[in-house]
């Protein structure tokens, strides 16, 4: 009886030795490799998928297009109020033109902001696009100075 009673106990410290070292082993591993295996998922989730490459560099100049575009708004605006005798119509002109103005500079913020993402979709700007957008640029220019 001694003798099954030393084995239980030798089991038991056994398993709960093996479990304590599973728990802690396994998780001081996965500690001490989690910065390997963080900018190694980063890689194959930005520079080994094609899709989100392709996207990356699309959408700068998507983003840079919308500048533009919202620009020719507001001349457009702009000329329409010269031309305009209506108070009303000057009134919407005006509160248009400071809205557009103000998702102008929303649009280069975000251009910048993905601009500076170096190790994920900034890496991806074309080249003859600029770094930065300047919102104190009346025109924005889609190529590198």
């Amino acid at each position: 009886m001694k003798k099954a009673t030393l084995i239980t106990i030798t089991s038991l410290l056994a398993i709960a030795v093996l479990f304590l070292v599973s728990v802690y082993g396994f998780g001081f591993l996965q500690r001490e490799t989690a910065d390997f295996r963080g900018e190694t998922g980063q890689i194959e989730d930005t520079k080994a998928n094609s899709d989100y490459r392709i996207a990356s560099y699309d959408s700068f100049y998507d983003s840079c297009a919308s500048v533009q575009s919202i620009e020719s708004k507001i001349v457009n605006m702009q000329d329409e109020l010269e031309e305009t005798d209506e108070v009303q119509r000057e009134t919407v002109l005006k509160t248009s033109i400071t809205a557009a103005k103000n998702k102008r500079a929303e649009l280069i913020s975000s251009y910048n902001a993905d601009a500076r993402k170096e190790a994920t979709q900034g890496q991806f700007r074309a080249s003859d696009l600029p770094y930065e957008l300047n919102e104190n640029e009346e025109e924005t220019i889609c190529e590198a100075y």
